[in-house]
């Protein structure tokens, strides 16, 4: 009987302790924007545990989420020496997420594009069972675009349709809007390998590979409201040459792409 007792009661500590989500800002000359997202995620009405991953940001980002972690209590902040990469961030953080226990992995734009009150719409979609990653989509019926030069809006649906067309992606696979379950976060974390921007692609073939249902939620993306963006040419060159690599692996079952049942993927906690 004691054992049956205990056992409840580690059970009850737990689902006390844990946070049911921890949600991924990545961050890097962000020090205008994190203060009002962080709040705004506070007050979702959600159970979330923030992880910010700062890439040592030259106008104090760090610090400043710091005293937010301070504030609040919730956040973890993972500090990296220097401009690491968004892909690179996003996997660090999604690691220190699921050191967290939650149960699912969320990620966002730390330069408010994505909007806060649609985190609880994407996780509710996530609880509703049959998906193991929630995708916020600009490009499902219902979503869209707003403060996009036609430059940039041309560029996201051309790689968007590119992806869905070559390889059966969802209509939207280049914005880290989403959420994983545990099991589908833990297989990204084993194949990944972009370090940049090329990573929110990559992630998506990569979950389709392990065997994974995606859903589609629409979404209205807006452009930065302070900052500038961390898009460059160089980045956009190393998008499309790795789309079309990433594509063909994929289709050919290649490599980290190799249709592994999702259970092959290594235990990371």
């Amino acid at each position: 009987i004691i054992p049956t007792l205990l056992a409840g009661q580690e059970s009850l500590w737990r689902a006390t302790l844990l946070p049911e989500s921890a949600l991924v800002l990545a961050t890097y000359n962000e020090a205008e924007n994190l203060p009002p997202l962080v709040e705004a995620l506070e007050e979702s009405g959600e159970d979330l545990h923030l992880v910010v991953v700062d890439d040592d940001s030259p106008d104090g980002t760090g610090r400043i989420a710091q005293q937010l972690s301070e504030q609040f209590g919730n956040i973890t902040v993972v500090s990296r020496p220097g401009r690491l990469g968004l892909g690179s961030a996003l996997q660090a953080g999604m690691a220190a997420a699921l050191d967290t226990g939650a149960r699912y992995v969320m990620t966002m734009d730390a330069d408010r594009s994505h909007d806060p009150e649609d985190v609880p719409r994407l996780l509710s979609a996530m609880k509703a069972g049959g998906c193991d990653m929630v995708q916020g989509s600009r490009y499902a019926s219902g979503g869209g675009v707003r403060n996009w030069d036609a430059k940039r809006r041309l560029l996201s649906r051309v790689a968007n349709l590119t992806y869905r067309w070559t390889a059966g992606a969802p209509k939207e696979c280049t914005t880290n809007f989403r959420v994983f379950s545990r099991s589908a976060a833990k297989a990204v974390l084993s194949r990944a390998k972009g370090s940049g921007h090329e990573f929110m692609a990559e992630s998506t073939l990569l979950v389709m590979a392990a065997g994974f249902k995606i859903k589609e939620v629409p979404i209205i993306f807006t452009g930065r409201l302070s900052g500038e963006s961390k898009l460059d040419k160089r980045q956009v060159l190393k998008g499309i040459f790795l789309c079309g690599a990433n594509v063909l692996r994929y289709r050919l079952h290649l490599g980290r792409f190799s249709r592994r049942r999702a259970s092959d993927a290594p235990a990371l906690d």
